[in-house]
């Protein structure tokens, strides 16, 4: 007697995630070994002095600003973007020339007319590729150095000929690794001594309470002349919902996400289009086929069009960052459903400005339902997520001149009222 087809198919989809799962868990072990190797410092390095504000020029407009990177291919990607935003601001508002030290290999004339062509404030700055010893100790001298992911600081940790040493924490990125041997090398990093430069105030938090560091918080915004609701195309018969997918990256949920969507789609079937960007996959190796339209990593310029032709955006994040997805989601006009996640409901507020829904694919589901179903009722919320951002999270200008005095006396800055909390990055390292 054969099996009934729906019990293959749904052995065929079982076998298919195990083996994605394993591929994956293998994956792990193979880069965590090779972070164990290479990512690497002593308990001397721990105990250096990080800050040496005598090393800076007086002038401001003489300073040198270097920013540590790992190779990266698209200068409009979130965190990316965000750097090369402050960076330009420092130049064009500041005077501050810009240097950009990649952290493995690159190739510096293609990225530089990459960053060029985000920002021309920065057409002229230079690029290094830091892909030998030789390299990194030939890096010239520098008044201002900015380590911007975890490996980064590592990096930085070692560079002597420095004034200020900076950290841009864009998440808490420990948590993007299982609690095991990567997950303490980044976490030791926020022990490091650098200044922090933390993109929300729950990171500035996390810095200043647990780790007794001196920060400033960036506060996200949104481009409003690209991220606005007008000229909304969203149809008033079948619903589009909008999935910010990335499949190897744990942080954002896709396993239930996707378990979530496949039963909205059985629901409604060709009543709902769901379409899904953010990274390139195959909806078939996930068993999505007929369920989610893949329109892999779009433009930049070409995602306000996309999201203004939606009903609702959905963006999952499990660490200390709401991403910048529902921002411009809001922006566009759409409804934002989230998970509820505590580090981020500063932002996110359900029931005001957007749906949030406990991590299960059951309540997931139905707060998608909930979404598509009582849309026009839930116009309130929508609007107050658009008012919100364009209102509070429209102004880039205010948010990096904050910053920016920051930077340029940060030994000057107020201690946390821990008073450095007992938790000189020294002390706890011996």
């Amino acid at each position: 007697m054969r099996p009934p087809r729906r019990l293959k198919t749904l052995c065929r989809n079982l076998l298919a995630r195990w083996g994605a799962t394993l591929a994956a868990r293998n994956a792990y072990e193979r880069d965590a070994l090779l972070l164990a190797q290479y990512i690497d410092c002593s308990t001397e390095a721990l105990r250096q002095a990080q800050q040496h504000p005598e090393r800076v020029n007086p002038d401001i407009r003489k300073r040198v600003c270097h920013w540590y990177l790992p190779p990266f291919e698209n200068a409009f990607y979130g965190g990316i973007m965000t750097v090369l935003r402050l960076a330009a601001h420092l130049r064009e508002r500041h005077g501050v020339r810009q240097r950009f030290l990649i952290c493995g290999s690159c190739d510096p004339v293609s990225l530089s007319e990459k960053i060029g062509s985000a920002f021309g404030a920065l057409r002229e700055a230079e690029v290094i590729a830091l892909n030998s010893p030789e390299k990194i100790d030939s890096i010239p001298p520098a008044d201002y150095s900015v380590a911007t992911l975890w490996t980064t600081a590592y990096t930085l940790l070692q560079i002597r000929n420095t004034g200020y040493k900076f950290y841009m924490i864009q998440d808490y990125e420990p948590l993007f690794y299982p609690a095991g041997s990567t997950y303490a090398q980044a976490e030791l990093t926020y022990r490091f001594g650098f200044y922090g430069i933390t993109n929300t105030h729950s990171l500035y938090d996390i810095y200043t309470t647990e780790y007794g560091g001196t920060a400033v918080a960036l506060t996200p915004a949104v481009d409003t002349t690209l991220f606005n609701p007008s000229g909304r195309t969203a149809g008033t018969t079948r619903k589009r919902v909008f999935y910010y997918a990335r499949p190897g990256t744990p942080r954002n949920g896709f396993e239930l996400a996707v378990a979530a969507l496949r039963r909205l789609k059985d629901r409604y079937g060709d009543g709902v289009d769901i379409v899904a960007a953010g990274a390139d996959w195959k909806p078939e190796e996930y068993g999505l086929q007929n369920v989610i339209r893949v329109l892999g990593t779009l433009p930049y310029e070409d995602t306000p069009s996309l999201y203004r032709s939606c009903h609702v955006g959905f963006v999952m994040m499990m660490t200390k960052h709401p991403s910048y997805l529902p921002f411009e989601l809001m922006a566009c006009g759409c409804l934002v459903v989230s998970n509820f996640n505590p580090a981020n409901t500063w932002f996110l507020k359900n029931g005001k400005n957007c749906l949030l829904a406990p991590p299960t694919t059951t309540a997931l589901y139905e707060t998608l339902a909930r979404a598509l179903d009582r849309y026009e009722e839930l116009t309130a919320v929508r609007r107050a997520g658009t008012d919100e951002v364009l209102t509070r999270y429209g102004d880039w200008e205010a948010s990096l001149m904050r910053v920016a005095r920051f930077m340029h006396a940060p030994h000057l800055a107020r201690p946390s009222s821990h008073e450095a909390h007992q938790h000189e990055p020294v002390q706890q390292i011996r």
